[in-house]
């Protein structure tokens, strides 16, 4: 039985003019009756929150506006794109080039380059002169641009390419691992799947092959595990490369929470980490566990299931999108959105033209044809 839980009511009624956008071009208010308001109906794109701030975007004129906001929707930065905010500071576009800006819109780095990639671990890749480094937080240079291709950081390592060949290096720019691998996947749980000819293999961070090429496909390990596939046909391994469930699925997810997406037949079900089928293929679709239940699919229909493999919300719904923050939108018609909670009931009724999960308890949601956001309690 559906149950109203929020009941904050605001009315909005506002403008905004970004840096850039003339006054004479103004955002036109948009009035709406929306429960729980937060921040105005006033955008033409919204993205999620990540460490307390958001992108946003307004179309003047058929010209996109890109925004950086907190969440009292103070505009912070403008510029013609901004990359994700995940981290302290953001690459932002202006003009055709790139440059660097902190969480409160503070540039550190002026328009400069004709790429500035996403930062990961505190460094981001840049491409000058046809050949890409990379950028730490303050906008220098700490490893040269003198690579046909680099990949992102993760576990203090980044790919880089060469001569067609691949290796890694480290955030002092030394190649730790010689270019020697036809494709490369990054590290993850001190391991990372390298690509020799056909088969596929994983090595340590010192470039030690700890299992050998042997895999048409792989993926990077996670909770102790790795999905990879021999002859059309996927399984598990451990990290020392033994069989924990050997080829025998069509499809193969990444563990997350202790259980995996696994698809035979044509239908889905979940494996655990001990290599129990818990969940026998039954489901249409399947994504992986968030929150302690996973989304299925069932004749159309979207649902979700609790650890135990049992039903805990009726697939009845169009669509609907994982739990975040205790919350998951759901649709029964995809022109109306609203919320969910674990325990199925409906605590913000389908009234949105789209809505987005929530994140650090506000989520985007969108109202004839303008973006705004909405705070969970």
């Amino acid at each position: 039985m559906s149950r109203k839980l929020f009941k904050t009511l605001g009315y909005i009624l506002s403008a905004l003019t970004f840096t850039g956008i003339s006054a004479s071009h103004a955002v036109q208010p948009t009035m709406a009756y929306v429960e729980n308001l937060k921040i105005d109906l006033i955008f033409d794109d919204a993205g999620s929150f990540k460490n307390d701030r958001a992108a946003v975007m307004i179309a003047d004129q058929g010209i996109a506006q890109f925004a950086m906001i907190n969440p009292d929707g103070d505009i912070l930065f403008t510029a013609d794109e901004i990359n994700d905010l995940d981290s302290g500071v953001t690459a932002y576009r202006r003009n055709n080039l790139w440059g660097i800006v902190d969480r409160n819109g503070k540039i550190i780095l002026q328009p400069s380059y004709p790429k500035i990639q996403s930062f990961k671990q505190g460094y981001a890749a840049f491409i000058k002169d046809g050949s890409w480094g990379f950028l730490n937080t303050s906008g220098q240079e700490v490893i040269p641009a003198k690579y046909d291709n680099v990949g992102v950081f993760s576990e203090g390592l980044a790919g880089f390419r060469v001569n067609d060949q691949w290796g890694y290096l480290n955030t002092e720019g030394e190649e730790v691992i010689k270019a020697q691998f036809d494709e490369i996947q990054i590290f993850s749980e001190q391991r990372a799947a390298v690509r020799v000819g056909e088969e596929w293999g994983y090595i340590d961070a010192e470039g030690k092959r700890l299992i050998k090429p042997a895999f048409d496909q792989s993926r990077v390990f996670r909770e102790g595990l790795a999905a990879v596939s021999v002859d059309g046909k996927w399984g598990y391994i451990d990290k020392k490369g033994g069989w924990l469930i050997r080829p025998q699925f069509d499809q193969a997810k990444a563990f997350g929470e202790g259980f995996a997406v696994i698809k035979q037949s044509g239908l889905y079900g979940f494996i655990d980490s001990s290599g129990e089928i818990v969940v026998k293929p039954y489901f249409d679709d399947a994504w992986n566990f968030r929150e302690g239940l996973a989304r299925v699919e069932k004749n159309a229909k979207v649902g979700y299931i609790n650890t135990d493999g049992q039903i805990e919300i009726e697939p009845e719904y169009v669509w609907a999108y994982s739990f975040s923050d205790g919350l998951a939108v759901i649709t029964y018609n995809y022109r109306q959105y609203g919320y969910i909670n674990r325990q199925g009931e409906v605590v913000i009724e389908p009234q949105f033209e789209h809505a987005q999960p929530f994140n650090e308890g506000l989520a985007a949601i969108k109202i004839r044809d303008k973006w705004g956001y909405i705070s969970r309690d």
